[in-house]
């Protein structure tokens, strides 16, 4: 008497889910990261909601893990295309090679800013340019900028030049409530070149340089980007706001 065997047992079975599973992590966790890290979507975060020093080395820390991971899966995905057993389906194909062609490119645009970064001084990648953007979201989502000229407007020149002619350093009870949600560590009162009075706020100082914000009154103009060696980036707020990043 023939034992019957059931077909379904004679089929190799494959785990459900892992193949599906693999993808979000080889493919699109990389799309992300590429996102985050080489475009400069984790600096834009920083300057919106931490943009001080000890974030951007916590972020700097990151990238040498991501680092890893991706060419964790630029290796992975060159072992999956070779190595497969079983035939490939077309989608499959196409998605194991996307695994490879993703950190490929997270590599290169890591290259590709480095070296510009050394040979090109008046360049500024993405890191630099979002970074500002996200200070500038953060200024205008938590201060009040006619409340703040209005309070620019009650202060004379004589109130700042004490020991020093050029700046005069704020505590933190001279300085206006609407500048208190931005959570910087100093604010110096000064001269625009009209010589009316602005307000320079700081944040810190990392591996960005130094970088802070600028209130004036609404006399003051705007300066131009200064590329040297000691000049400011500047991101315009508003006619009378800016954003400056010093290297």
């Amino acid at each position: 008497m023939k034992e019957h065997i059931n077909p379904e047992q004679t089929e190799d079975k494959k785990p459900r889910g892992n193949w599906k599973d693999s993808h979000v992590v080889f493919l699109f966790l990389p799309v992300i990261l590429t996102i985050l890290f080489p475009l400069g979507g984790i600096f834009y975060l920083s300057g919106r909601f931490r943009p001080y020093a000890t974030t951007l080395w916590h972020v700097s820390l990151l990238y040498l893990v991501v680092l890893i991971f991706i060419f964790y899966c630029f290796i992975s995905g060159i072992m999956k295309l070779s190595g497969r057993k079983r035939k490939l389906t077309r989608n499959e194909k196409l998605l194991t090679a996307a695994e490879t062609v993703v950190p490929l490119v997270f590599i290169g645009l890591f290259v590709v800013f480095i070296f510009l970064a050394f040979t090109n001084k008046e360049f500024r990648g993405p890191r630099f340019q979002l970074f500002m953007c996200g200070i500038r979201d953060r200024v205008k989502s938590k201060v009040d900028i006619e409340a703040t000229r209005t309070w620019l407007q009650s202060l004379r020149n004589e109130d700042f030049k004490d020991s020093d002619p050029k700046y005069k350093r704020l505590t933190k009870a001279e300085q206006p409530e609407t500048l208190r949600g931005l959570k910087h560590a100093r604010a110096d009162l000064s001269e625009d070149e009209n010589g009316n009075i602005k307000i320079r706020l700081w944040w810190d100082s990392g591996m960005l340089g130094h970088w802070g914000v600028v209130i004036g009154k609404k006399e003051m103009n705007i300066p131009p980007p200064d590329y040297s060696m000691y000049g400011e980036d500047i991101l315009p707020v508003e006619p009378v706001v800016y954003v400056w990043l010093s290297e």
